[in-house]
């Protein structure tokens, strides 16, 4: 949940930043989300490390549970390739 909420706050300073550039002042639109993109980077890795910190735990752990599992027939034949190919060397 903190992954999505971080990701929604990051888009938000980007937009605050990028679209008073683009229609207020006339930038062009690439100079306008460069600068929007640094902006958004800087404030949100200054201000909001704790944030920053939970949301990558949160994808962390949804990473490590998902995940290929391996069943004994996969484990016994992973094993018995590893002793054939030790007693090649």
């Amino acid at each position: 949940m903190q992954f999505f909420k971080y990701t929604v706050i990051r888009l938000a300073l980007f937009f605050v930043v990028f679209l008073p550039l683009v229609y207020l002042l006339r930038w062009p639109i690439f100079t306008a989300g460069l600068i929007a993109l640094v902006i958004a980077f800087a404030l949100s890795y200054l201000f909001m490390n704790k944030m920053r910190l939970a949301a990558n735990a949160d994808v962390q752990k949804m990473f490590n549970s998902k995940g290929p599992k391996k069943s004994k027939h996969d484990l016994d034949d992973e094993a018995a390739e590893d002793r054939f190919l030790d007693g090649e060397k």
